[in-house]
């Protein structure tokens, strides 16, 4: 009974990280530990530039954020992002693409702000493990679960892409909400955005969280003809990134132009970091509780007798 009930204690306890392990396999951290991402998602129609628009969210409302990085001459990307559309399907997810801009000779979206927020974030993990700081096809879930290539991890693409969007947004709060509005005047189009009252999940000895908003700016559908990947139709274009601070505040941001229609949106995002000494995620410890818990348990199982 006792060699039964050890077995059936570590099989338990066990599968769960073997899980974690598995899902380990098919991305990698997008900014280099575990305790980064990107939260937020609200949007805002731009139309033609002058109805005023706000939104304001609960934080357990927000949706996924899926920032994907993109070419018009890309072939293998148009194979990722209907693998990423099909796994979205019934979910709440934000798409932003990023498109080549330095050192391009076809690309005509995205610009060097563009750019620059992509390698700043996740520069460094893709080149760690694809070999550039800008590769397509590349995707983020939730600024951090890094996606390169298109060969799938798992079983499909479509499986891979699904896993990592109910894993969720990871940030170390348990609820409040986020504000975001604009508003056109005279002087331009004044945005305000709000996260002061969203609750940090901690209590005592709490690490430090840094919170950075941006604006991006998305148009829905840009045609493009000459892309030589034929897709024609480019959804979600990133065409500008805006970095602002503090957890509110306005600010006054020229809205890049359409390529075509007035389907731009302003999209508030928020790049969150834990802080801590020794540089070991929260996460990265998780799997050492199992471990004890487990130990513990077994030095337990010599206690049990067998009543006959």
């Amino acid at each position: 009974m006792r060699s039964l009930l050890a077995v059936l204690l570590t099989t338990l306890l066990l599968a769960p990280m073997g899980a974690l392990g598995e899902s380990g396999t098919i991305w990698v951290d997008a900014r280099g530990q575990q305790d980064a991402g990107t939260f937020g998602g609200l949007s805002l129609e731009m139309g033609n530039g002058t109805e005023d628009d706000s939104k304001s969210v609960d934080y357990n409302d927000l949706p996924n954020i899926v920032e994907v990085y993109t070419a018009t001459w890309c072939w293998n990307c148009v194979t990722n992002e209907r693998a990423m559309n099909e796994a979205v399907e019934g979910t709440d997810a934000v798409l932003i693409h990023y498109h080549r801009v330095w050192i391009e000779p076809e690309d005509p979206f995205g610009s060097d702000s563009t750019e620059e927020r992509w390698v700043e974030n996740y520069g460094a993990s893709s080149e760690s493990v694809a070999g550039e700081e800008r590769i397509a096809p590349s995707l983020v879930v939730d600024g951090q679960r890094l996606h390169t290539g298109s060969v799938a991890k798992g079983t499909s693409l479509v499986d891979d892409y699904s896993q990592s969007l109910q894993v969720g947004n990871r940030a170390w709060f348990t609820g409040g909400t986020i504000d975001f509005s604009v508003s056109f005047t005279e002087s331009g189009a004044s945005f305000s955005w709000n996260f002061d009252n969203l609750v940090f999940s901690c209590a005592d000895d709490c690490p430090t969280q840094t919170t950075t908003p941006w604006i991006v700016f998305v148009e829905d559908l840009a045609n493009f003809e000459d892309g030589s990947n034929n897709l024609e139709d480019y959804l979600h274009v990133n065409h500008a990134a805006s970095q602002l601070s503090g957890t509110n505040g306005t600010e006054i941001l020229d809205i890049p132009e359409t390529w075509d229609g007035k389907d731009m949106k302003a999209i508030l995002l928020i790049d969150w970091e834990i802080e801590k000494e020794g540089g070991n995620s929260f996460h990265d410890s998780l799997p050492a509780v199992g471990i004890t818990t487990l130990l513990s348990l077994l030095a337990a199982v010599p206690l049990v007798r067998s009543r006959r």
